[in-house]
């Protein structure tokens, strides 16, 4: 087996919400000999030399961080976005707390509860409305005052609209609220309601390789400093190497996209309700229609329960366009194809470009067209895009 050959991959058309694309800088520094080293350390009885300076380039990451979402505070030491949650979890809420978390049904995280409950928490259910697909902030406030809860984990993985930080806040206004925005953290700087530190979240936190194009690692901020240093002396127990080289590779990521940060989420949502439009145009059953489709870089469609779980699946799979089947929130629980913009818009591609996407899909999926002679189309249209965007245009 030519292990280096299959990792240089081919030409694809990606559709995964959770997956992006490096940019050269990036990348290289991935492969750097930092790959294999630690930064600085010094204590009472250690001492890890580093001739380097990995520890300012740490140093220089969390500053981006905090920057790129208008925190106080921030930490990179992350591995993933799982090794996030679990170590906010365990540094902030005590053993034995009462969580709320979002029902995977309703799109939460499918390891949340599992972490919650094996950790000794209570665990219970945000509400939610599956009709308008937005946390019932009314019924929220009405469940707390008759059963408060210490702690909200809000993680949303399948997700078309934004939480509101404000009304959560005013829902829950002696309660622990942490947003996981691993899939939302290359749209916050677009998403005010959302991104808030004061009056809003606690912290936020997650992965860095969905709609922020970085490598894959984790992140957290907060305006909070007790918040902030119990997190740091959580982690040398949870990871013993935070990556250097991933550090690294993340830095570059938010020094390249802080300029155009607002440029990018904003594309990144046009070209989501676009795709989504051109599909439903169609003859696909795309959720949201009531209210513009997404407002985020998800696209959901429906698949006909005689088609089964899992054909439309392989059937992109064969012709090279990568995608995601999971059971969502608008489809009562059953698998549907959960599909995402965020590595399209990387690539430079706009409104116009939606339109052959959908046009790729339709072929697939509904004429029944043989994947293989549809592998020419994408491969044609990936060849278009064979760079990176954002990556310092200015504002």
């Amino acid at each position: 087996m030519d292990v280096l050959e299959i990792l240089r991959g081919k030409a694809s058309l990606n559709l995964f919400p959770i997956e992006n694309r490096l940019s050269p800088r990036a990348s290289e520094a991935l492969s750097s000999d930092a790959n294999n080293r630690y930064p600085y350390v010094e204590g009472p009885v250690t001492h890890y030399g580093d001739v380097m300076g990995l520890g300012g380039v740490y140093d220089y990451c969390v500053d981006l961080a905090k920057e790129y979402l208008g925190a106080q505070y921030g930490c990179v030491h992350f591995l993933s976005g799982l090794h996030t949650m679990y170590t906010v979890i365990t540094a902030l809420v005590p053993a034995g707390s009462r969580v709320m978390v979002l029902d995977p049904e309703d799109g939460g995280h499918y390891a949340t509860i599992t972490i919650c409950e094996g950790l000794g928490h209570t665990v219970s259910r945000l509400p939610f409305d599956r009709d308008s697909l937005l946390i019932d902030y009314e019924r929220l406030a009405d469940q707390l005052r008759r059963e408060p809860v210490d702690a909200i984990y809000l993680d949303a993985s399948s997700v078309l609209r934004l939480p509101d930080a404000r009304a959560l806040r005013a829902a829950a206004p002696d309660t622990l609220l942490f947003l996981d925005a691993s899939h939302l953290m290359g749209l916050l700087p677009a998403a005010p309601q959302t991104t808030v530190l004061d009056g809003g979240f606690d912290t936020i936190q997650g992965s860095t390789h969905k709609t922020l194009p970085g490598p894959q690692k984790g992140l957290m901020v907060t305006n909070r400093e007790d918040l902030a240093v119990k997190v740091a002396a959580r982690i040398p127990y949870t990871a013993s190497s935070s990556h250097a080289a991933n550090v690294g590779a993340l830095a570059i990521t938010l020094e390249e996209l802080l300029p155009c940060r607002i440029q990018y989420a904003h594309q990144i949502v046009a070209n989501a309700r676009e795709l989504a439009g051109r599909l439903a145009e169609r003859g696909f059953g795309v959720a949201g229609e009531a209210f513009g489709w997404t407002d985020t870089h998800q696209v959901w469609l429906d698949i006909p329960a005689e088609v089964g779980p899992h054909r439309w699946g392989r059937l992109l799979t064969h012709a090279n366009v990568r995608s995601t089947t999971v059971p969502l929130p608008s489809s009562n629980g059953l698998p549907a194809l959960r599909l995402g913009t965020q590595e399209l818009t990387r690539m430079g591609m706009k409104e116009q470009e939606m339109g052959e996407v959908a046009s790729i899909l339709d072929r697939i999926l509904l004429r029944g067209e043989d994947p293989d002679s549809v592998a020419d189309s994408v491969a044609a249209l990936v060849a278009k895009f064979p760079d990176v965007k954002f990556v310092g245009e200015p504002a």
